[in-house]
């Protein structure tokens, strides 16, 4: 990331005024690229795990194959390792027909989705398979209409 340069803090500085002025929040995009992300439908408000939990058991109960995925980094007492497909769903899996899908679950109320996990939904989609992104489980059946 560069610095920002004195004509670019001039610009953030308009905007904020410009919106001061109307008496709204200015829309300042994220310094590390991530985008909000919101529910398409009304959804309970439970933080992520129990989203994730709740998506688990809907595909389990409609016997679609899914593991759950994780990625992370850290000291595990032989040096510095990374795990993971980083970017990747929190749910990876099959749909009936053989098709790929990967289910990454937010918060109810929403969250940020990261530029890893934008560019993995990117490359998942042009392959032909199914990047989801989910704040309920109401969400993710409104979502799998028509793809099982």
């Amino acid at each position: 990331m560069t610095r920002p340069t004195k004509r670019d803090k001039l610009a953030e500085a308009h905007v904020a005024y410009q919106a001061a002025k109307a008496g709204i929040r200015p829309h300042r995009p994220a310094k590390d690229g991530s985008i909000p992300t919101h529910p398409i439908v009304p959804v309970k408000g439970l933080p992520e795990a129990g989203v994730l939990a709740e998506c688990r058991e809907w595909l389990k109960a409609h016997r679609i194959f899914h593991k759950r995925h994780d990625c992370g980094a850290g000291d595990f007492g032989h040096g510095f390792a990374t795990y993971g497909i980083i970017g990747a769903g929190d749910i990876i899996g099959i749909l009936p027909g053989g098709r790929h899908f990967e289910i990454e679950t937010k918060a109810g109320c929403g969250g940020r989705l990261s530029t890893e996990q934008q560019k993995q939904m990117a490359d998942v989609r042009a392959a032909g398979g199914v990047y989801l992104v989910v704040h309920g489980v109401e969400e993710l059946v409104e979502m799998m209409k028509g793809l099982i």
